[in-house]
């Protein structure tokens, strides 16, 4: 790999001041990291990755300078938001400059049931100004403390509200991004939806975000709810039922196979033994129907705490989502992860999975919607509601973890490739777009470099 260029190093200094930039020592380390350690795979590949600086500017116009900065030098540039993603999204592959967004953090206003704010402000921090003024997040991520809405953007796909809303491609979520491109007068672009917005989850390889705008949700209150039994088939039966019940408004709704709930050591007192569990969060007005509900099933309610406004743990919804693998690595470091699809037919792939993998694949559930207006009221349909998940893998080598996977392929499973950082596989018209976009807002391929595999301009691929 190149050596750094001296003169960026100087000029990125004179641009941000000292206190702005980071070129050694074990904040390097761990600005130029995120949690790509959940993959037995994708450690060993990116273990020795590391920005040769980060730079974080406070104002779009640094940005802007930093860009263009970084341009002209032909180092590579990667983005970075709260640094929560699972498989390499913000990791520097070539080394360059890091861009920290973190400083990027205003949120210019709260109106109309719109947020519009700098790609750095934090999830939880728009969530509490949203709920001030009447609203909610319609969907974030476990991560959601330190995540940014830049990186979550930019990198992720769903989370906690996703019963409700769908991910943040779902609906009408996104109203807008507004990018610099990176080049030598980077320019300020804006993408409206619809149409669906390429900019969308391509991990900074198509330009910075520097202002969006997200729809929210009308605010409600909730109950945090944790039910228990040692009958996996009756929890799954009521638990299904209860998210496709369109009555019912709910934010969270996630099961899970012991011994997962073991893994859960700040709850442990609110976890039985040898018994599987499912959280959720209903609107608060109708708790103690679903808890009526869930008891006459034969459940048992081993947790019933309200969600605090403003939020202050505890969470449930931090047992949840890759959440929940976190925990279980720290019980069990062999542990991995894998994010899938169900069918219709999800109970027999589960009973399938469960029966052929006893002890080396954990189910971890969660619920979805793809379409919010037939979710909750007089439209809503159980047919809009889908059942996925990120189930825990005990892993021993790379072929029986692969052997899992394609027997779940086989059996109608859709499996998601988390264990890889490029960019995920979309139709070839989505590609089509996203080569269109990356050669427009980033023609010397600088961007997160190697992410984007179909694109066919990487400078730094022979170098490495």
């Amino acid at each position: 790999m190149p050596a750094f260029p001296d003169s960026l190093r100087t000029e990125l200094h004179a641009l941000l001041g000292a206190d702005n930039i980071v070129d050694s020592g074990d904040s390097l380390t761990a600005l130029s990291r995120d949690y790509y350690w959940y993959s037995p795979a994708l450690k060993p590949l990116l273990d020795d990755k590391r920005a040769d600086l980060v730079a974080k500017p406070g104002t779009v116009d640094e940005l802007r300078a930093v860009l263009a900065a970084c341009f002209k030098a032909g180092v590579a540039v990667t983005p970075r938001g709260g640094g929560t993603g699972n498989y390499g999204q913000c990791m520097p592959v070539h080394g360059g400059v890091v861009i920290d967004c973190s400083r990027l953090d205003r949120i210019h206003s709260v109106e109309g049931g719109v947020v519009r704010t700098e790609p750095g402000a934090r999830l939880i921090t728009i969530e509490t100004q949203a709920r001030a003024a009447g609203w909610e997040l319609r969907c974030y991520p476990s991560t959601w403390v330190k995540a940014t809405l830049g990186g979550f953007f930019g990198g992720g796909a769903g989370g906690i509200g996703g019963v409700r809303w769908g991910g943040i491609g779902t609906g009408d979520t996104v109203k807008s991004i507004t990018i610099l491109t990176c080049e030598a007068e980077p320019r300020t672009l804006r993408y409206e939806a619809p149409p669906p917005i390429t900019a969308l989850r391509t991990f900074g390889t198509t330009g910075i975000m520097i202002e969006i705008e997200m729809r929210l949700a009308p605010k409600l209150d909730y109950d945090q709810l944790a039910f228990s039994s040692p009958d996996w088939s009756k929890l799954l039966e009521w638990t299904d039922a209860a998210m496709r019940n369109g009555t019912w408004r709910k934010r969270v709704a996630s099961q899970f196979q012991w011994p997962i709930p073991s893994f859960f050591k700040p709850i442990k007192k609110h976890i039985r033994e040898n018994e599987h569990v499912s959280f959720l969060m209903p609107e608060r007005s109708q708790t103690a129907e679903m808890i009526a509900s869930a008891e006459a099933a034969g459940l048992t309610v081993t947790y019933n705490r309200p969600l605090s406004d403003p939020p202050k743990p505890p969470f449930l919804s931090d047992f949840t989502y890759n959440h929940t693998t976190l925990w279980a690595m720290k019980t069990d470091p062999t542990i991995t992860y894998v994010q899938v699809g169900f069918t219709k037919d999800f109970r027999a792939q589960l009973t399938d999975l469960m029966t052929r993998y006893p002890g080396e694949f954990l189910v971890h559930l969660e619920w979805g919607t793809s379409d919010p207006a037939r979710t909750v009221g007089p439209d809503a349909s159980p047919d809009v509601i889908g059942v996925g998940g990120i189930p825990l893998i005990r892993y021993t080598t790379p072929e029986r973890f692969d052997e899992i996977l394609a027997y779940a392929r086989s059996i109608g499973v859709s499996v998601g490739n988390t264990h890889s950082y490029h960019l995920t596989a979309t139709t070839p018209e989505g590609t089509a777009a996203r080569i269109a976009l990356k050669h427009e807002v980033d023609p010397r391929g600088l961007m997160n470099p190697g992410k984007m595999h179909t694109f066919p301009l990487n400078p730094f691929a022979a170098a490495s």
